[in-house]
């Protein structure tokens, strides 16, 4: 081939050669613009919402099961008129008590606008039951001591009657509870007593003596003045009951059997705002097989022989 014809292809060839690269950037540019109108065409915005219960409880639970505020009623003395009858010692047990500043027995408890706000009512699940304002009271000293370590154990107090240290025995847990909610069962038993000592079973106790730092101790003769001055209520807790299960309200206070020829062994709690995976209430009792101050699942395994509400309330 002659140098001339090798020019002429030499020119043909380049400018053949140098488009390729052209030709690439149009391609790249056309795919480009395809996947544009492809994503213009089918892209579709999703929007993600949380469900607004995401973080609520799968269970209601009554308010009585809810966690208590830890505040205090303010405490106050109400006279009590104990040897009047029962319809009459209602009115006066249930008088609106004046708040104050000082505790009382080295406790307090809630105030009444705190506790409208804290625990306005205490419900079952099968009823919107209304405590009443004595209920609460009761009800929230007895949890509190749940917290103050106290343990069961015997002592006489020849000076206050009420137990000065933490121990104590079943019928103190009543005393101590309603003496902080401003019922003093040492005065009010040993009048009832003074009075009306053929109502009480003196033959147990083997004496005809009072003895008014110990007798409201005994768990006879507290039983005896529940029985006549406080609501007497079913001894027999009946599961699935639903008008027998209302009648067990917190702050109530019952009595168990442990030996039926000797009553002295008997011992007594306060039923508690808690229940047991299947609604029973518990108890909150002090006994010398629990060795302290507990809150026991018991309403149905031991035998009850007493159950009462006081101060008794009023009817409306």
């Amino acid at each position: 081939m002659s140098s001339e014809a090798a020019k002429r292809k030499f020119r043909v060839q380049t400018p053949r050669q140098a488009s390729k690269p052209r030709y690439l950037v149009y391609f790249i540019i056309i795919v480009a613009l395809i996947q544009f109108w492809l994503l213009k065409t089918y892209f579709r915005e999703i929007e993600t919402k949380l469900p607004e219960d995401l973080f609520s409880l799968p269970i209601k639970f009554p308010i009585s099961e809810s966690t208590l505020m830890k505040s205090y009623y303010e405490l106050g003395k109400v006279p009590v008129d104990i040897s009047a009858p029962k319809e009459a010692t209602a009115s006066m047990a249930n008088e609106t008590k004046e708040p104050e500043e000082t505790q009382t027995g080295g406790a307090a408890t809630l105030s009444t606008t705190e506790t409208e706000s804290g625990l306005s009512t205490s419900e079952t699940p099968n009823s919107s039951f209304s405590l009443s304002e004595e209920q609460k009271k009761i009800i929230f000293r007895a949890l509190e001591l749940l917290n103050e370590n106290i343990e069961y154990g015997y002592q006489y107090y020849p000076e206050t009657g009420y137990p000065t240290d933490n121990k104590w025995i079943s019928t103190d847990v009543v005393a101590m509870v309603l003496k902080d909610c401003g019922y003093d069962l040492m005065e009010l038993i040993y009048k009832d007593m003074s009075e009306h000592k053929e109502a009480y079973p003196m033959d147990l106790k083997g004496s005809k003596n009072l003895d008014k730092y110990m007798d409201f101790r005994q768990v006879y003769f507290q039983e005896t003045f529940f029985k006549r001055y406080a609501l007497e209520l079913p001894s027999e807790y009946i599961p699935g009951d639903e008008t027998n299960n209302l009648q067990w309200q917190p702050g109530d206070v019952v009595f168990f059997e442990v030996d039926k020829d000797n009553p002295g062994k008997d011992v007594v709690g306060i039923i508690s705002s808690h229940k047991n995976d299947r609604g029973v209430p518990l108890v909150i009792m002090c006994t010398k097989d629990l060795g302290k101050l507990s809150e026991v699942d018991v309403l149905e395994e031991y035998k009850i022989k007493g159950h009462y509400r006081y101060p008794y309330p009023e009817v409306d």
